[in-house]
């Protein structure tokens, strides 16, 4: 049977044949049957075929903002008909017909029209505070968000780029150049998705703000925000727009400008006494918004200072997109009511909950992608952009948030699904799987975060694996029963991991995420029985202030057990390497394994102290509130505390 491309004057569409070749493609690995692809010249095919067709009509909703998206599709005794109002839709159409094929080649009898809740549907990834991909792996992510229809991609860029005026900025974190955007952009357009230029404009500036070059425009000493009163801003940001800006296609910018959390208290106070924070920020979003227009561009910016400063909202330009943010499953989603009432477009942004994890927090992921998709639908949100952020070091993987990634695509296009029917399609389209097991492996993984204590926007086990055993800041907050339950957990999750033969997957993009399963694991376990043993050698620091001794044989046995650690710590940071520069260039590479080194060495002088029996203090005493907790973890980076 051919799949007939639409019979329409002109050359055909590049991105219908790729889509076309995309289709023909999964089709062959499914069942092995080999489509020809081909155009005819009457809009009528002579014999049963794909028939694909462009048709206003075949939307559920033809003046929907959503109809380029919509599809078609009919399958009967004469063969099958895709139809949609624009290619967009056909290549939906085209990949719904590949699922709908059986592995001998068999074709249900079906009508179906599909059309998306949400016209924007898209991934952002950090690729700043840690990993920059390597140009591979970026195609690799575009295909992906194709396979999953969704239509945007961000990278989110502090310093990561190779500016030619401004060289200093992105020099030795690996940066992105001209030429890798360009072909990106190029690639990306071809497989509908759009790259949308994404710059931070306000706060998180500190890599840039650290350059001795730039110091200067820090709103305060902090170089966390750069100073929305110091006229230097604009021709530094002008510069910067000029270079980043052109690369994209795309008539839209994100300037971002979220978290500026010292402006007003620096600078601007001297500079500008009578303007508060939310006029400055006003101030600043104007001129933003005038270099961004000069390049054809529309603004986005986050909205948590806008939501923050109500106040300050009806000075905000109504053609400024707002993207509204929060991480945990738990909050007011309805708060963009209020943006939408005030005639802003807003799109809802939730999160992968991977970053501060060894493995993503997946209950809660679905839980805040769920519910800001619902807040979308009812508040007429027009996108919905699913962040995977990089905190501290990046070192939870790419293949990691793909479960996140492929149910916000699901919960952008149609909403709910029920998790068994989910896992099925996830383990399937993204793995090739004939059975759920690799979606339950994600939710099963994902629910393991359990030591005893919270932290916000986090995994307790994750500041575990990290913490240094002699000041255990975290570690001292461990609770054995807790620790005890998820060591239950992770051994059957482990057992999972060892019939599937993660450890010893292809180097694929798919195989990589089987490693990069199989790591987290792994290192779940790790940090699990470091902080059972950092009880223990707790006990015997606080004991021995109290004169009682531990016997030696004693002392010997926790002695192996945190020299074992240690051996396995370093050996799981050897592979972190390996799979870290398998999807990605060096970056920050050397923070993370600092950290990690760190925490190996500290075993290692736990054990001598254990066998000399010489005992350190006691830790003090530490509090887990956000910046306590925000503070150690910079130091532990090498990083200047808040």
């Amino acid at each position: 049977m051919p799949l007939w491309l639409p019979a329409d004057p002109g050359p055909p569409d590049r991105r219908l044949l790729l889509a076309a070749e995309e289709a023909r493609r999964a089709i062959r690995a499914r069942c092995g049957v080999e489509l020809a692809i081909e155009r005819p010249v009457a809009a009528e095919a002579p014999v049963p075929a794909i028939v694909c067709r462009l048709d206003a009509s075949a939307a559920l909703v033809p003046d929907a903002d959503t109809a380029r998206d919509a599809y078609r599709i009919t399958i009967g005794r004469r063969g099958v008909e895709i139809a949609a109002p624009a290619v967009e839709g056909l290549r939906h159409g085209l990949q719904t017909l590949a699922q709908l094929v059986s592995s001998r080649g068999v074709l249900p009898a079906v009508a179906i029209v599909d059309q998306p809740d949400l016209r924007d549907r898209g991934i952002m990834l950090d690729v700043s505070r840690g990993k920059v991909p390597t140009h591979a792996t970026l195609e690799a992510l575009v295909d992906l968000c194709s396979r999953l229809r969704l239509n945007v991609l961000m990278l989110y860029v502090e310093h990561t780029f190779a500016f030619r005026r401004h060289p200093e900025i992105g020099e030795g974190a690996s940066p992105l150049d001209a030429a890798t955007l360009l072909a990106l952009d190029a690639y990306a357009a071809d497989r509908g998705v759009e790259l949308v230029p994404c710059l931070q404009s306000l706060g998180h500036m500190e890599r840039v703000l650290e350059v001795d070059r730039h110091a200067h425009l820090a709103e305060s000493e902090r170089r966390w925000s750069i100073s929305p009163s110091h006229t230097g801003t604009y021709t530094l940001l002008g510069d910067l727009y000029d270079e980043f800006l052109p690369l994209f296609g795309s008539r839209r910018f994100n300037a971002n400008c979220d978290e500026p959390f010292d402006i007003g208290r620096g600078r601007s106070r001297e500079r500008a006494p009578n303007r508060s924070p939310a006029q400055l920020f006003v101030d600043h979003v104007e001129q933003l918004r005038r270099l961004a227009r000069s390049h054809g561009k529309r603004l986005m910016i986050w909205a948590d200072f806008a939501l923050k400063h109500p106040e300050m909202i009806d000075a905000l330009p109504r053609d400024v997109v707002l993207l509204d943010w929060w991480y945990e499953a738990e909050f007011d989603a309805n708060r963009i009511e209020r943006l939408r009432s005030e005639g802003f477009e807003v799109w809802v942004c939730p999160g992968t909950s991977s970053w501060n994890c060894l493995f993503p927090r997946v209950g809660n992921s679905c839980a805040n992608i769920a519910r800001w998709a619902h807040a979308g639908r009812r508040h007429d949100a027009t996108g919905l952009l699913n962040t995977d952020w990089g905190d501290f070091g990046h070192y939870n993987a790419l293949g990691v948030s793909l479960h996140a990634y492929a149910w916000g695509a699901q919960q952008a296009w149609s909403g709910d699904v029920d998790a068994p029917a989910f896992d099925r399609a996830f383990s399937r389209e993204l793995f090739g799987e004939h059975t759920p097991r690799l979606g339950r492996l994600y939710r099963r993984l994902g629910a393991i975060h359990d030591a005893g204590f919270r932290i916000a926007n986090g995994s307790a086990l994750q500041y575990l694996y990290f913490d240094p055993l002699g000041p255990s800041f975290f570690l001292k907050h461990a609770r054995r029963p807790a620790l005890e339950r998820s060591r239950r957990r992770i051994e059957r999750v482990l057992e999972e991991v060892e019939r599937e033969g993660l450890r010893a997957a292809d180097d694929d993009f798919a195989g990589l995420a089987r490693q990069e399963i199989a790591w987290a694991a792994d290192a779940t376990r790790l940090a699990i029985d470091k902080a059972l043993a950092a009880l223990d050698y707790g006990a015997w620091r606080t004991d021995a202030k109290r004169g009682r001794l531990l016997r030696a044989s004693a002392r010997r046995a926790l002695a192996r057990r945190l020299e074992a650690l240690a051996d396995e710590q370093r050996a799981q940071l050897a592979r972190l390497e390996t799979l870290w520069l398998a999807r990605s260039a060096v970056s920050d590479l050397d923070r993370v394994r600092r950290r990690i080194r760190r925490s190996a060495a500290s075993l290692r002088d736990g054990a001598r102290r254990l066998r000399r029996d010489t005992p350190p203090r006691p830790p003090a005493a530490a509090e887990l509130g956000m910046l306590d907790v925000y503070d150690e973890v910079r130091r532990a980076m090498g990083m200047r505390p808040r």
